[in-house]
């Protein structure tokens, strides 16, 4: 039930943001798509010895605030984990980031929060002791990235620090996401 009351939300974000001065043209909305490098710390520490390597897909929606700076929102799915030794961690998403985007040219800065559920994952770690399900429902983040436009194609870099706790043990999820972007 939780999760049909937040993707609801999540689907009523994106309809009014859809709304709010839509720009029309090449960049109004778009699909991104890419590679992801994600870990969790612990108090600052990487919790585990390798990071978790996979991929992001997503939709977003810009609309103008002022000439240059424009109001991103969209919706996301990606996975997050890690490994040590022969033991693997890995959590599903759909998300919802927001951002303010800053555009000089066919460069941008953007930077937002970013709500998260977790729909699901698996672990190997049922040895000692931790279980998916320990882990929050909740997640939410801070990003901040750059891109380039070149006519209906870009390129894009963020980097997301993890708001929440996961666990009580204060593990909190940071990801590089680096990909192409599709304007249309």
């Amino acid at each position: 039930m939780k999760r049909i009351l937040i993707i609801c939300l999540a689907i009523g974000m994106l309809s009014f943001g859809s709304n709010v001065k839509a720009e029309e043209g090449p960049d109004g909305r778009g699909i991104r798509a890419g590679y992801q490098n994600s870990f969790f710390k612990i108090d600052g520490d990487k919790a585990f010895d390798d990071p978790y390597n996979n991929f992001y897909v997503g939709y977003f929606n810009s609309s103008n605030i002022v000439p240059m700076l424009k109001w991103d929102s969209g919706i996301e799915y990606f996975q997050v984990g890690g490994k040590t030794g022969s033991a693997e961690l890995k959590l599903h998403y759909l998300s919802v980031p927001l951002s303010l985007k800053l555009k000089l040219g066919p460069v941008y800065a953007l930077g937002g929060v970013n709500g998260a559920v977790k729909l699901g994952g698996s672990s190997d770690f049922a040895e000692v002791g931790a279980d998916v399900g320990d882990f929050s429902t909740l997640d939410a983040g801070a990003h901040l990235g750059v891109g380039f436009k070149f006519l209906m194609l870009g390129v894009e870099a963020r980097y997301t620090w993890g708001l929440v706790n996961q666990t009580d043990a204060d593990l909190k999820s940071e990801y590089l996401q680096i990909g192409a972007v599709l304007f249309f």
